[in-house]
């Protein structure tokens, strides 16, 4: 018989709409520059019929067996960077958090996301969104974006997977801002992330509505509310563990420690309370170097077990 976690994984599902088609990803690297610390390549494969991804591999030097990975889902807010902010190849370099995580020992990985970076789409007006006409286009025709960027990311863990330095059964997920709200998501739904940190990324829907804050396209899914809510989600990640990142002033994010609270009563009924992690600092909507550091020793606690 399948289990209240089942059930209400096959109700997302349900309202997700249909995915993309399959297509075989033809895995390539394109380039490859040796760094201080890391190897970095940037490599392609497919997501579907006739669309091709980029993303940056970090690959630390020396090692001498398959090592611990992180995704690193960069935000949308920056569409022109794409993946290069998280390498530091341009923006912020605070974001520049796969290398931070290549230099600590981990192999990172950072795609570009729907609309961003090498996938950026251009459209009429100097205030075209892609990352809105993605959702728009997909809707109209019963699918989400939610559903695509979640296929995207199985993708890219499916690449993580054939590359001999990555040790499969240690894969970590982060984002930070929207980036976090798909990091729930993303750990929700593809089993294979075994932690995953989200960053001033988690609120509930109904919280964002009341207040009128902003929700990222990506989680404009029709009917979503009368199926789940953020910690219901949450919830189907444990037992795994998970972290819950916020700041005191974030005004994107206004309830975070009360998703928290109720999501917590789920993993205290699966026996693991501890896999599910708060940490709140004190700022706004922004990922400091002390609250970077506070992530990745959170996430070194579960998946550097060497």
């Amino acid at each position: 018989m399948r289990n209240r976690h089942e059930l209400h994984r096959e109700a997302i599902v349900s309202i997700l709409g249909a995915p993309p088609d399959p297509a075989p990803p033809e895995p390539e690297v394109v380039e490859i520059v040796q760094e201080i610390g890391y190897r970095r390549e940037k490599v392609a494969y497919n997501v579907e019929p006739g669309e091709r991804v980029h993303a940056y591999l970090l690959i630390p030097n020396g090692l001498k067996r398959p090592r611990p990975a992180i995704y690193c889902h960069h935000h949308s807010n920056l569409p022109p960077l794409g993946k290069r902010e998280m390498v530091g190849l341009g923006g912020d370099p605070e974001m520049a958090l796969a290398v931070e995580l290549a230099r600590l020992g981990y192999v990172t990985f950072a795609p570009d996301t729907v609309a961003c970076g090498e996938r950026q789409i251009d459209g009429g007006g100097d205030d075209f969104d892609g990352n809105s006409f993605e959702m728009i286009r997909r809707l109209i025709r019963g699918e989400t974006l939610l559903h695509k960027v979640l296929w995207d990311i199985s993708r890219g863990l499916d690449y993580l997977e054939s590359r001999p330095e990555v040790d499969p059964k240690h894969i970590g997920f982060i984002g930070y801002s929207n980036a976090g709200s798909i990091a729930v998501w993303a750990a929700a739904m593809d089993k294979r992330i075994r932690a995953a940190v989200a960053h001033c990324g988690v609120s509930s829907y109904r919280e964002r509505i009341r207040r009128r804050v902003g929700i990222p396209p990506e989680l404009a899914v029709p009917r979503v509310l009368q199926v789940t809510e953020t910690d219901l989600v949450l919830g189907l990640v444990a037992p795994r563990p998970f972290l819950i990142s916020a700041t005191t002033d974030d005004p994107y994010n206004p309830d975070a420690e009360a998703v928290y609270i109720k999501a917590l009563a789920i993993y205290e009924r699966m026996g693991v309370p501890n896999r599910l992690g708060f940490y709140l600092h004190r700022g706004g909507h922004e990922f400091t170097g002390h609250m970077r550091r506070a992530a990745y020793s959170w996430l070194d606690s579960w998946l550097m077990p060497y």
